[in-house]
């Protein structure tokens, strides 16, 4: 039986965590391994380093599965997983990032800060967290400023993707066991299709081993039912193709 958290040196949990991360295939290193312990919690910070061809869907899928990793060896814990393209030095552009995130006024956090090179570009996609008491102007104002700080930072940087989420939100779906890297691929994905204004909602539901997914799409109201289908259908196929062990998918189509 394994031993507690808290009979358990920092060493120790390290050691087992990157053992376990760098196993997945795609994983070309570790860069960032910080990991906290405070009574039966552990929160798992992992910066990753993969090759600088992939595209979005593969980088979020590898991160997915180390996550994953992580919670079968330790369930319950708290996992963030960042990643950054090898071998072009941008492990400096993701701590600048990630500070520039956090010491904004207004902002609560960071995670899931992944940097991709597009055409010999870097494009950065991250979550923001905000006070859920702040209004939607109120929280936008500050992504905005994130995002012309990120830019800032190096004229490499093309293209700054950020979501918008209330610290509350995101605590109430760890303590559900959501996956955030499959939430944060759905809502990346979901940008291809300009129709789709919106996706909230999404949950993952488990039984035995079977992976069901549930999310809602809000479309213009004036598009037909026939096209919001039509779309969905483009959207579950998308998520599919990334997430094979995914075997039911319901999308509900709202009005924006």
């Amino acid at each position: 039986m394994p031993l507690p958290l808290v009979e358990r040196s920092k060493q120790e949990i390290e050691r087992a965590i990157r053992n376990r991360v760098e196993s997945v295939e795609g994983v070309k290193g570790v860069t960032n391994l910080d990991v906290r312990v405070s009574g039966k919690r552990l929160d798992v910070n992992i910066l990753l380093l993969l090759a600088s061809n992939l595209n979005w869907e593969d980088a979020h899928r590898i991160a997915l599965k180390v996550e994953r990793q992580v919670i079968r060896e330790y369930p319950g814990a708290r996992v963030m997983v960042n990643t950054e393209p090898i071998g072009d030095g941008s492990g400096s552009v993701w701590r600048q990032v990630k500070e520039i995130a956090e010491s904004e006024p207004g902002s609560r956090g960071v995670h899931n800060i992944h940097i991709q090179r597009i055409n010999e570009k870097l494009a950065v996609d991250m979550h923001l967290e905000v006070s859920a008491n702040m209004t939607v102007m109120q929280a936008h104002q500050v992504a905005d400023k994130v995002e012309s700080k990120v830019k800032a930072v190096s004229p490499n940087i093309s293209d700054v993707t950020i979501h918008i989420e209330s610290a509350s939100e995101r605590v109430s779906r760890e303590q559900a066991g959501f996956e955030t890297e499959l939430e944060s691929y759905v809502a990346h994905v979901a940008e291809r299709f300009p129709e789709i204004k919106d996706v909230c909602n999404i949950k993952v539901r488990r039984v035995a081993d079977a992976t069901h997914l549930v999310l809602e799409c809000r479309f213009d109201p004036n598009l037909s039912i026939e096209k919001a289908h039509e779309i969905s259908s483009r959207l579950e196929k998308e998520i599919k193709s990334a997430y094979p062990e995914i075997t039911r998918i319901d999308v509900h189509e709202e009005p924006a």
